[in-house]
């Protein structure tokens, strides 16, 4: 058989009433469906059964092109996109989430661009909904451009670059699969927040990067959707959980001492830094305990932190804070007194 073009993998998890929508669309795609397979993974749904009719619904309506797969344990997304990107076999790879949907040029246009580019990654934006029904339009803008990653300089300058337009989400990007299987490239698996440890990795490997200036992704902001629902408690530190496997993971390849300052400052931003503000946002109270593992975290893994050239380049009232709790002796007063402090710098 001819490989096909993409791959587009879907984890879906008690997403019964979405699906109709978001295969919808990708059924629509102008690149044709002879061009692309739809894995369609189940992770363990709990919904008496009504994820997976839904899923092997499609699969017998259209067998050259939708794949089901059924995992017996819940993975949570990322998991369950690493099951579909190992039966991917596609040239290239998509992902997009159940509750989401591509518009009907998004695969034509994003794939186009990797080819006449020769781009390991096409990246392209998105736009927030909050029903169902919204009608997206393509939007196109005048920012297309190529990132050419030839030297470890430029690299480490775009492991830097988190923007509106480069961004460290997993969905709205096409990716070179044969780069993703050599590299065996993969997501956190049983943790929310896990897509930087795909896309970080990702960065690392690619050659080329090609950002398409067009609006081709929906997200559904729907109520059981991850910042909406109530993960404070449960996976209260899961970003975090997700940055030290990223961390532990590019140490055995090799390349957290090739771009030490880099991956110190993004560990400590967004791994570290994030997870603070993210709890503080959702009314949460910061425990001693949990500052002083904050502290431990950060000294035991970078111990220089304090020197990184970047923090001391881009700093602010918030990184300053940040600074200051490694060198405090953490009180129930003083933990009182952090909290306030770093709701005033957010």
């Amino acid at each position: 058989m001819q490989m096909k073009k993409v791959s587009v993998v879907v984890p879906c998890y008690n997403a019964g009433m979405y699906l109709d929508k978001c295969i919808g669309q990708l059924l629509r795609q102008t690149i044709g469906v002879e061009n692309m397979e739809i894995i369609l993974v189940d992770d363990a749904s709990t919904d008496h059964g009504e994820t997976r009719r839904k899923i092997m619904e499609y699969e017998h309506r259209y067998p050259n092109t939708v794949m089901a797969v059924f995992l017996e344990q819940n993975l949570r997304q990322g998991g369950a996109r690493n099951v579909g990107v190992s039966c991917a076999g596609g040239e290239y790879l998509c992902f997009c989430d159940a509750d989401d949907w591509l518009l009907e040029e998004a695969l034509e246009h994003s794939y186009l661009a990797a080819k006449k580019y020769d781009a390991d990654v096409v990246e392209f934006r998105g736009e927030n909904v909050k029903e169902r029904d919204a009608v997206v339009e393509l939007k196109k803008g005048d920012g297309d451009r190529l990132k050419e990653l030839d030297t470890e300089e430029k690299k480490k300058e775009f492991l830097l670059e988190v923007t509106e337009q480069i961004t460290y989400g997993s969905q709205q990007k096409l990716y070179r699969l044969s780069m993703i299987h050599e590299h065996q490239i993969a997501f956190a698996e049983h943790l929310m927040f896990e897509e930087p440890s795909f896309v970080v990795s990702v960065r690392l490997y690619e050659r080329r990067h090609y950002f398409l200036d067009e609006k081709l992704y929906v997200w559904y902001l729907s109520s059981g959707s991850t910042m909406r629902s109530s993960w404070e408690e449960k996976h209260r530190w899961d970003n975090l959980r997700v940055w030290l496997c990223l961390i532990k993971d590019l140490s055995a390849r090799g390349l957290l001492e090739r771009y030490a300052e880099e991956l110190e400052y993004q560990f400590w931003s967004w791994g570290l830094g994030l997870s603070l503000m993210m709890l503080l946002q959702k009314g949460c109270i910061l425990t001693k305990e949990e500052l002083k593992l904050y502290v431990d975290i950060t000294l035991q893994l970078f111990p220089d932190v304090r020197e990184n050239k970047y923090i001391g380049y881009a700093a602010t009232a918030w990184d300053y804070m940040l600074l200051n709790i490694l060198d405090m002796e953490l009180t129930d007063e003083q933990a009182g007194l952090v909290n306030q402090l770093l709701k005033d710098c957010m």
